[in-house]
């Protein structure tokens, strides 16, 4: 411009060279008042010529006053300013002041290209240097949520943005959630609910997959204008985040980017363009953050399935697992409740098996709910999940309700199934919407190995159950019981063997048999067990022990699936009281069938032999006619009739016995002290036996109960065994009579009478024959041998017992046990 001024000093000219530039130019003189311009002024500013003579030139140029005093010392000045246009509006211009004859020339020179060229330039610098820190953050950032608000802040900062914000979908219900916002004032929008003014915006965006410019709020009908106002943005844009795959070109929309400004027609197509290449490049990296997290999500399931396949294969203990299992799944999965429901009764309820939660709750370990009303149970039936995002919306089940008054809101639930439905697995929050479909990605597969878990626990704990029952079972019996292997060690042994071998368990163990029939002192015993394996079937044997013990003596071989032998069951039981019971059985019945037959016996010789009596006293009275012993041949018969007379008497005494013996007492019962009874009955033998010298000694236990029984028969039994000592003793024979009170297995109240002598006892081979009716081992003549046995009967009315115990040459000893018996308890007899 400079350069064309010195070439044109003719105004004339110049004002050519000007409108040929078509640059508006003034000439002035030195107070700046317009006396000539040129045809440009008219087409730029509309002004013409008469419209500027004699005006000051500073009425269509505007600069800084204070500049103004600078024209005067240099020949150009250049100076930025805007020139006004006749209707006011105004464009920015460079207006040069060249020294001019006593004035100057003002050439104003439009710069508002030029500005806009630079403050595009600019804008492209700041586009630049975002795009590079975004490319920065993008490339370094695998946390999604850190990234995105990263993206943000040269957003805002560098690009001189209001506001920006971010809307991402979610994986399982593909609905825009707010994911980060910059650039809002505080409280404005400091929830997700805040931007809902922009949820029509973004959901165009999203919707459409394409880009959307709104330029002034108030004037565009696709965004409401209330909201707009309150916020005070006038202009939005938003851009599609797109990502797309291999083959697909149109690609797939994540999310939205959008940006707003307060200023009217902020954003332009080229901030479009721009915002378009950040959210492409953005939806990549937003792919690729989720594809991380996706990973790692994945690595820890992974890591969770292994620690939980640890821990079921660690421990049988469902507690133990349970316990475990949640404390894995709490690292990748919240929750503020977590049970486990089993099937029970017939598969028509659940049982709280086992539960997790600091909650106050009404719903713990072993409720019962039924099945239909209940979303676990809906799950254990089909076989299939169930999500219930809000119970406070939806309440599919009536039962549930207990949860949501718990505070709970939302549940996830997935079946617990090995072979047959075994339960389900629930997981609970008090926050609504907690659990989705992705969820199920970790919970199922633990679901399957807690199923395999619980079934194998069940199965344990069933087993361990069995096991103890079989234990208790097993020492319950009171027969000795053991159990031996193929070589005859001892496996295991009953509490049985453990009390009558006087042997602890661990002394037994891997020991031989023999260990234990040493214990017991019985002789050949041991030899069964083998013979049992050889012949591969049952075997029984009687066996003996040294006392005097009987037993029966049982072995079981054990057989396994494929039908081998790898063990025996030794079973051993004392039948030494069964067998004494047996041969008082067969002696009562001896004796009953006797008594039946003594008395018809005894009835039917009576009645001749009171004939023949009668007779014989009769040729008594004949046999004292002093005629008679005139006779030589009648001389002997007055003996010989008495002689018959008196046997005949003595069958009577004897038949009178018998038929004492075959009648019962028939006395008459009542409550007797038994201790008073035998001092009764020792007077009288001392007093009937001053002979024989006896000594007896009392040991009568006092405060003995009195019971009900006939005295009378009851004196008849000491008498007779007392007096079988006397006769059996010698001329210093000592007896002792001891009684006390005693209980049975059975708990029954007994009185027990021992009487004892010092006699010469009793041969082993006639000890159990004492009782039978006629056996004596008196002289022929001393004794009928019904003694004893009406001993035994009478103790058998008294629904007791008598037993001996003897050997010869160390005295006998006789065993009397009676039952204490009220009249109550007699009449029930």
């Amino acid at each position: 411009m400079k350069r064309i001024l010195d070439d044109c000093q003719d105004t004339g000219l110049l004002w050519e060279v000007l409108d040929g530039l078509r640059l508006p130019a003034f000439l002035v003189n030195s107070d700046f008042m317009v006396t000539d311009c040129n045809i440009s002024l008219k087409a730029r500013l509309d002004f013409t010529k008469e419209d500027t003579l004699n005006r000051s030139v500073f009425d269509f140029i505007n600069i800084a006053p204070p500049l103004q005093h600078v024209l005067f010392k240099k020949k150009v000045t250049v100076l930025e300013g805007r020139c006004i246009q006749k209707n006011r509006e105004s464009f920015p211009a460079k207006i040069n002041f060249i020294k001019h004859a006593d004035g100057f020339i003002v050439v104003a020179e439009d710069i508002s290209e030029l500005i806009k060229i630079e403050m595009r330039a600019a804008h492209r610098r700041k586009e630049i240097n975002t795009y590079n820190a975004l490319s920065k953050t993008l490339s370094r950032a695998t946390d999604l949520k850190v990234m995105t608000e990263k993206v943000l802040e040269p957003l805002v900062n560098t690009m001189n943005f209001d506001a920006a914000w971010i809307y991402l979908t979610d994986d399982s219900s593909r609905e825009l959630k707010l994911c980060c916002f910059k650039g809002v004032p505080e409280g404005t929008l400091g929830t997700a609910e805040a931007l809902k003014p922009y949820e029509g915006f973004v959901s165009r965006v999203f919707s459409s997959e394409k880009a959307l410019l709104v330029k002034n709020v108030l004037d565009d009908p696709r965004v409401t204008p209330p909201h707009i106002n309150e916020s005070g943005f006038n202009s939005i844009a938003g851009v599609p985040l797109v990502v797309k795959s291999l083959g697909d070109e149109k690609g797939k929309v994540v999310g939205v980017l959008g940006v707003a400004d307060r200023m009217n027609d902020y954003f332009s197509s080229l901030d479009i363009q721009f915002l378009t290449t950040i959210g492409n490049q953005l939806g990549v990296a937003i792919e690729n953050a989720r594809l991380i997290a996706n990973l790692k999500e994945k690595v820890k399931q992974i890591k969770l399935i292994n620690e939980i396949s640890s821990v079921v294969n660690s421990s049988l203990s469902i507690g133990h697992i349970f316990r475990l299992v949640f404390s894995e799944i709490r690292q990748v999965l919240d929750f503020d409740r977590a049970s486990i429901t089993l099937l029970k009764e017939n598969n028509n309820f659940l049982e709280i098996f086992a539960i997790d939660t600091k909650r106050p709750t009404k719903l713990t370990k072993g409720v019962i709910a039924p099945t239909k009303e209940t979303s676990a149970g809906w799950v254990t039936k089909n076989q299939k999940p169930w999500i219930n995002r809000d119970l406070k919306e939806d309440m599919s089940f009536h039962y549930d309700s207990v949860l949501l008054n718990e505070g709970i809101r939302s549940t996830i639930s997935v079946p617990l199934f090995k072979d047959r439905p075994l339960g389900a697995l629930n997981l609970d929050s008090i926050m609504p919407g907690k659990y989705s479909e992705k969820d199920l990605e970790i919970l199922m597969p633990v679901a399957k190995h807690l199923s395999i878990a619980l079934e194998n626990a069940i199965l344990f704990e069933e087993i361990t159950r069995e096991k103890r029952e079989w234990e208790k079972t097993f020492d319950a019996i009171t027969d000795m019981v053991w159990i031996v292997d193929l070589k005859g060690k001892v496996l295991r042994v009953n509490r049985a063997v453990i009390e009558k071998s006087g042997r602890a368990e661990l002394s037994l163990i891997q020991k031989s048999s023999h260990e234990i029939f040493k214990s017991l002192q019985i002789l050949d015993g041991e030899n069964l067990s083998f013979e049992s394996i050889e012949h591969k079937r049952q075997l029984f044997k009687e066996v003996h022990g040294l006392n005097g013990s009987i037993y029966y003596f049982w072995t079981y071989p054990l057989l396994n699936s494929e039908g081998n032998i790898y063990g025996v069951v030794n079973y051993l039981r004392e039948v030494t009281e069964q067998k004494r019971l047996e041969q008082r059985l067969i002696r009562a019945d001896k004796l009953a069938s006797l008594g039946i037959l003594v008395a018809g016996v005894a009835h039917e010789i009576n009645n001749p032999l009171g004939i023949i009596a009668g007779y014989s006293e009769a040729l008594l009275d004949r046999a004292k006619d002093p005629e008679l012993h005139t006779v030589e041949a009648f001389e002997d018969f007055p003996d010989y009739l008495k002689t018959i007379n008196n046997e005949i008497f003595r069958c009577k005494d004897t038949l009178n016995t018998l038929l004492d013996f075959a009648r019962p007492s028939g006395g008459i019962y009542r409550e007797i002290d038994i201790n008073g009874l035998i001092k009764e009955v020792i007077l009288l033998v001392k007093h009937g036996a001053r002979a024989h010298k006896p000594r007896i000694d009392l040991n009568l236990q006092r405060n003995i109960p009195e019971t009900m029984a006939d005295p009378g028969a009851m004196r008849q039994v000491f008498l007779n065994i007392i007096m079988n000592s006397f006769y059996f003793m010698g001329s210093e024979g000592v007896i002792i009579i001891s009684t006390a009170h005693e209980k049975n297995k059975n708990r029954t109240d007994y009185i027990r009478i021992r009487i004892t002598d010092n006699g010469k006892g009793i041969e082993k081979e006639i000890v159990d024959k004492i009782f039978d009716p006629f056996f004596s081992t008196k002289a022929v003549g001393e004794g009928t041998g019904l003694g004893l046995s009406i001993c035994h009967r009478i103790i058998t009315e008294h629904c007791g017992t008598i037993d001996v115990e003897s050997k010869a040459g160390a005295g006998t000893t006789f065993i009397i046990r009676i039952p204490v018996k009220g009249k109550k308890l007699l009449m029930s007899s």
